[in-house]
């Protein structure tokens, strides 16, 4: 997790309750890796949005680093840096998640929602290149209760109430009690759709 996110509608609670900006939106049922989105980050002038390219890219993998485990990305040379400086805002509809208990290529698909408003903000990391390109990359956490029934990881959600925190902030005593997982209250879970059993076709 997290490997597809939506944003199907705006989540325009997330955003209003972080920039003041008239967005262009386009409806999206799947945001998949190496896509662009419009995340919100801090610049010179307060809160700021960009078009960011979902996945770094590192020469020790072939795949762009879509996730980073927020247990232990304080210490690691691929995150520490961005963790201390470079927090981002990802707004979404809602994400995705595979039962990983099932075989590969027949597992039912979850559709993860708010229970309620219109959206989730993702806590994030970003970097910039040195062309100027924009990457982002979503902090996981373990799943609650109810979720960890399907998938060993979730993202970090961030409560309205974080989010100046989370862009702002030095303070890691008060940044880590942020990445814990979001309560089940706070989730509808729903089964999009069951995988076809291969063996009865």
């Amino acid at each position: 997790m997290c490997g597809r996110f939506s944003l199907d509608r705006f989540p325009e609670s997330v955003v209003a309750a972080l920039i003041d900006a008239e967005i262009e939106f386009v409806p999206r049922a799947e945001v998949c890796p190496a896509d662009r989105v419009d995340v919100v980050f801090r610049g010179d002038a307060g809160n700021e949005i960009a078009s960011m390219q979902w996945g770094w890219k590192r020469s020790f993998s072939s795949k762009p680093l879509i996730n980073a485990r927020s247990a232990g990305a304080w210490e690691k040379k691929t995150w520490a840096q961005a963790l201390r400086d470079r927090r981002c805002i990802i707004p979404a509809s809602g994400f995705f998640e595979w039962d990983e208990n099932q075989p590969q290529g027949r597992r039912d698909k979850y559709r993860i929602e708010p229970m309620d408003g219109d959206g989730f903000a993702f806590a994030g990391l970003y970097e910039i290149s040195t062309g100027g390109e924009m990457f982002m990359s979503i902090l996981t956490t373990t799943p609650s209760p109810r979720l960890s029934r399907i998938h060993h990881r979730m993202p970090v959600i961030l409560n309205r109430d974080c989010y100046a925190d989370w862009l702002e902030s030095k303070d890691r005593k008060l940044l880590e009690p942020m990445m814990r997982p979001l309560h089940d209250s706070q989730l509808r879970l729903t089964r999009e759709q069951r995988a076809p059993d291969l063996f009865s076709m």
